[in-house]
């Protein structure tokens, strides 16, 4: 399993949302295949876990749905060039999160909202 580069948080707020990330992948691609990819914080949605695009959206609505507008995920992915999408780890979900949670998302991020 690949560490290099993981944040290595250990705050309440950041183990939840890493645990309700890490959840929402294993719950679309089966237990079996989550243990067997090895996902880590540095996995890509895109090469190391190999997720078609409807599973990417099914782990989005699902985070959707756990973070009821607490985090704006729209805003964020429509501010993303198809590399960025491509290169998207699971730990740049979670930190996203987490920074939405916390309220310490950069400017850039935060003018979606208004």
């Amino acid at each position: 399993m690949s560490t290099a580069g993981s944040t290595t948080r250990t705050d309440p707020v950041y183990d939840s949302v890493r645990t309700t990330v890490e959840t929402a992948i294993r719950d679309v691609v089966g237990e079996w295949y989550y243990e067997e990819c090895q996902i880590s914080l540095d996995s890509t949605f895109a090469e190391d876990i190999q997720l078609e695009s409807m599973e990417v959206m099914e782990v989005a609505e699902r985070l959707i749905e756990e973070y009821e507008g607490r985090v704006d995920f729209v805003a964020w992915f429509a501010d993303m060039e198809l590399e960025d999408l491509i290169e998207l780890t699971v730990g740049s979900i979670v930190d996203f999160i987490v920074a939405s949670l916390e309220g310490t998302l950069p400017a850039r991020a935060q003018t979606a909202d208004g």
